[in-house]
């Protein structure tokens, strides 16, 4: 079907041919007429004009003649049967002959007849009722009837005919002549204007065409004169599902009607004309409709749509016949003629002048047959080429005329509506032809509409295809209008992006700058290029993309022909900048040279560009330290101040020199740069830090006081007690190394007094002072400092580490061998009482100190305790015998004061004995350091006999036995 085009459809119809009615050799009289229609004619060619089925089977017993007829005449074999019948006995062959006979009889009169008109059936007709009335039950009297029938047609005897046709269809049901005598009841029928009896006729004909697979002409006719027979009975809707019966088996395959048999063209033609009745009796379109979604759809259902539509307009009914093209697009919608009727419409409506509705007609067309539409997705090739036909003068039609309309509008939300719809059509022009010449001058108005609606990505986008989509032999004329408007688009595009993500932002921002890109590189000669290609330039800066930055930099101060000169100075700042950011530091010198040169001199920016050159030239020095380049480093430092003697970098540069140097252990160098840097900048940000590197250097260079000076400026310096604390402390210590006495005493104690934490430092601060005061013989700061050493472990014990419990034990052992000297320096004289008691005060505070040096639990001090106080007690037995005697004493009394002394004495040397075996005891411990050792000769002497014996000594012994 997809080779019907309108025109081939409708020559089609004009041959169709009309469907056989077999009626005997009876013609129809005339047309009837039945309102307006009327009753086809008998035609040369159909069924109706053919003679009654040749009977070419012998009667009962006999072979048939094996010739044609005109080989022997049939008078010839007439006689020759006449001669045999009375020579037969068997009745049955007797009535065979006779039937042979009257077979012959009734085929000389039909020839006769034929030739000459003249009726000679009356001899064939009596032989046929002679047999029927003397062998009414015989078999094979179907055949009798069905040529009396014949006979009686050809007489013209109608009422005799239907008889004979009646008897053969009542009384012979399953005879092969059923189905035609049947069909020419109902044909007599429908002629005599019994058009119930007709219709029942035919219907019983079609049920047995089926049942017997019988000739389809039989079944085909009976179809087309049951739907006759219900036409004739103003029963439309019935006659119309005979009809499709018709064309069912007429057009199985829905082959146009010029492939159709040339008999069955003239059928058609008249079944298209009696549809096309009946539907007018009926709701038109309406029943044409239900038909087909009854029945079902047909391949030839075009045919039927297309014919009746036609009959339509050839009355002017142009509504009806819109209604006709309505109907078959919404059962068909996916029908190859869905879009032709649909233009169909809109070209009825032009014809019917009904031109108000023609323009949404003409959009429901794109709509439903469009690019975009379903229809189009599946539609075949023919069908394509037809509504491509059509959109390209609709499309380009709507679209200017709804932007026409939009410029009419009366309000903004009209407007909108109508640039949208515009809009829509141009997109859609060009999506249907993207090849055709028309096509950019249409997304040029794409995207004009877009601005229009402030739709910034679609006006950017198609303006876009005008200026890039393109190959260089078809650029569209206005292809660089088209990409400048799309930058410009951009441009207000990124108005609205504020409240976007950030991502998304930066995503429009990178479309953005591809759009610039785009158009700079499109149209170089473009005098609007460099300023575009500047912002491209800018926005890859920005994105801190500096390789692209200074490559793009550089293409833009070389671009011809020559952009302007701020263009120009631009470009080298950026790339001088981005140079910077890439550590390229002697190229971004260079380009701020190159900036500066193309700069007036009254530029405010001059100063920022030098303050950008002086730090290259920093960092230039940066990556010669980082190299390890020292001397060239320093150099490149200190060049900063006759690069650009006033930047602010000089200072900085100077210091960072002076900084690598000590890092390379040039403390000369350094402290001479470092000096020139205090005397250059005294109210730098860094003067603070130079102290410490001083201090540093000096330290370096063994300038010990030197260093210890600037730590005091550092200690000044200090924010935080901690740094305070340790400056204080190394420059104390500094003193110390120095030899300043003076200076580290005061230093010494500066930090012990400021800083009791932490205990362990401060412990080796007052150590250190007790020291430097016994230099000085200052014994009472001297035993000061002695005592803070004992106190701080005394008050917190648990906290006190091995190097502070030794410190402490060793003050208070100092402390106690002081308290010891006091003691051993007392002599016991007379007055007795008197010295003694002294004496026995100065032993108890040194057995209290040393005590109290045991109490710290260091076993060098305990066994020296342990040994003073067991020789204090020992030696006051001593001093006690050793003490003066009275004078005037007689022996007797000199005796008994002898023994009172000896009495005195004795507990002592008991507890002396006592202390020094507890101290030999440590021995067990793995002790025996000086004093154990001491305390076992001490006991040798206050014990001999047990503590003074030699060693006995025996042999190995080998054997046990």
């Amino acid at each position: 079907m997809n080779n019907w085009a309108p025109g081939n459809i409708v020559r089609g119809l004009v041959i169709a041919g009309a469907l056989v009615m077999v009626s005997g050799c009876q013609m129809w009289q005339s047309i009837m007429p039945v309102g307006d229609e009327e009753m086809p004619r008998v035609r040369e060619g159909t069924l109706a004009a053919l003679p009654a089925t040749d009977i070419r089977q012998s009667p009962e017993g006999l072979e048939a003649d094996s010739g044609p007829a005109s080989d022997v005449s049939i008078e010839t074999v007439m006689e020759s049967y006449n001669a045999l019948l009375p020579l037969v006995d068997d009745p049955r062959k007797q009535v065979t002959i006779r039937h042979r006979l009257a077979d012959l009889e009734f085929q000389r009169a039909e020839r006769k007849m034929a030739d000459t008109a003249v009726d000679e059936l009356s001899g064939a007709i009596d032989a046929y009722q002679r047999l029927l009335s003397e062998y009414p039950e015989r078999e094979g009297n179907d055949q009798i009837y069905y040529q009396l029938a014949r006979a009686w047609e050809l007489r013209g005897a109608t009422p005799q005919q239907l008889e004979a046709l009646n008897t053969l269809v009542r009384r012979y049901p399953d005879s092969e002549y059923w189905i035609e005598a049947q069909f020419r009841r109902g044909d007599l029928l429908f002629i005599d204007g019994r058009y119930q009896d007709a219709e029942q006729a035919f219907d019983e004909v079609t049920l047995a065409s089926q049942e017997r697979m019988a000739d389809a002409s039989f079944l085909v006719n009976a179809h087309y004169m049951k739907g006759w027979s219900l036409f004739k009975q103003a029963q439309y809707q019935e006659a119309l599902f005979s009809y499709v019966e018709v064309l069912d088996l007429v057009m199985p395959d829905g082959q146009p009607v010029e492939d159709v048999d040339q008999r069955s063209q003239t059928l058609i033609e008249d079944l298209f004309r009696v549809v096309g009745l009946s539907l007018s009796y009926l709701d038109g379109a309406e029943t044409l409709q239900a038909l087909f979604r009854q029945t079902g759809g047909r391949p030839y259902e075009i045919l039927v749509y297309d014919r009746y539509s036609e009959l339509l307009l050839e009355r002017e009914q142009y509504t009806d016949a819109i209604d006709v093209y309505e109907a078959y697009i919404e059962d068909h919608p996916a029908s190859p003629w869905a879009p032709r009727y649909h233009i169909r419409i809109i070209d009825t409506l032009e014809l019917a002048g009904f031109t108000r509705t023609i323009p949404d007609r003409k959009a429901g067309f794109v709509s439903l047959y469009g690019i975009y539409s379903d229809y189009w997705q599946s539609a075949d090739p023919d069908a394509i080429a037809f509504i491509e036909q059509q959109l390209e003068q609709l499309l380009p039609e709507l679209a200017d005329r709804q932007y026409l309309l939009a410029g009419e509008a009366t309000d903004d939300q009209q407007a909108d509506g109508h640039y949208r719809n515009a809009a829509r059509y141009y997109a859609e022009f060009a999506a249907t032809f993207p090849d055709h010449p028309r096509t950019p001058e249409r997304l040029f108005l794409l995207g004009e509409t877009y601005l229009e609606l402030e739709d910034w990505p679609a006006a950017i986008a198609a303006f876009e295809r005008v200026a890039y989509d393109y190959p260089g032999d078809r650029v569209p004329e206005r292809a660089a209008e088209a990409g400048y408007a799309s930058v410009l688009a951009f441009r207000e595009y990124a108005k609205t992006w504020d409240n976007q993500p950030v991502s998304d932002q930066r995503a429009y921002q990178e479309l953005q700058q591809l759009n610039r890109l785009r158009f700079a590189n499109a149209f170089p000669d473009d005098p609007r290029a460099p300023a575009v290609y500047y912002i491209a330039l800018q926005r890859e800066f920005d994105q801190n993309n500096w390789e692209e930055t200074v490559n793009m930099a550089a293409r833009l101060v070389t671009w011809q022909p020559a952009p302007p000169s701020d263009l120009t100075t631009e470009a080298l700042l950026l790339s001088g900048h981005s140079l910077s950011e890439l550590a390229r530091y002697a190229e971004a010198e260079q380009a701020y040279r190159d900036a500066l040169a193309t700069m007036a001199e009254n530029d405010e920016r001059r100063g920022s560009v030098r303050e950008n050159l002086a730090a290259a030239v920093y960092r230039q020095a940066e990556q010669l330290a980082d190299a390890g380049n020292v001397e060239a480093a320093v150099s490149e430092f200190l060049r900063v101040g006759s690069a650009v003697p006033e930047s602010v970098l000089r200072a900085n540069a100077e210091y960072d020199a002076a900084s690598l140097l000590i890092s390379a252990n040039l403390w000369d160098q350094a402290i001479s740069v470092l000096t020139s840097f205090r005397r250059a900048f005294p109210d730098h940000e860094l003067i603070d830090t130079v102290p410490a590197k001083l201090a540093l250097a000096y330290r370096e260079t063994e300038q010990w006081e030197r260093a210890a000076d600037e730590l005091q400026q550092m200690v000044a310096l200090a924010t935080t007690p901690e740094e305070r604390r340790e400056n204080l402390l190394i420059a104390a210590e500094l003193y110390d190394q120095a030899g300043n006495r003076e200076k580290a005493i005061d230093t010494w104690r500066d930090y012990a007094n400021s800083h009791p934490e932490p205990a362990d430092v401060y412990m080796e601060a007052a150590n250190r002072l007790s020291e430097l005061y016994q230099e000085e013989g200052d014994t009472e700061r001297r035993e000061y400092w002695l005592r803070k050493q004992m106190e701080t472990v005394d008050d917190a014990p648990e906290e006190a580490d091995d190097r502070m419990r030794y410190l402490a034990a060793s003050a208070s052992a100092t402390l106690a061998r002081e308290a010891l000297a006091r003691y051993d320096s007392i002599r016991l004289t007379l007055p007795l009482n008197e010295s003694l008691t002294a004496k026995t005060d100065a032993l108890e505070r040194a057995v209290n100190a040393y005590q109290k040096t045991a109490s710290y639990g260091l076993s060098s001090f305990s066994t020296e305790a342990g040994y003073q106080i067991a020789h204090i007690y020992g030696r006051l037995g001593a001093d006690l015998m050793d003490s003066e005697r009275p004078t005037g004493l007689s022996e007797l009394e000199l005796a008994q004061y002898e023994l009172l002394l000896e009495e005195q004495a004795y507990p002592f040397e008991d507890n002396a004995i006592d202390i020094h075996e507890q101290n030999i005891r440590r021995a067990r411990e793995g002790i025996f350091d000086e004093w154990v050792r001491r305390s076992y000769e001490a006991l040798k002497v206050l014990l001999p006999g047990r503590y003074r014996k030699e060693e006995v000594t025996s042999g190995i012994v080998y054997e046990l036995d």
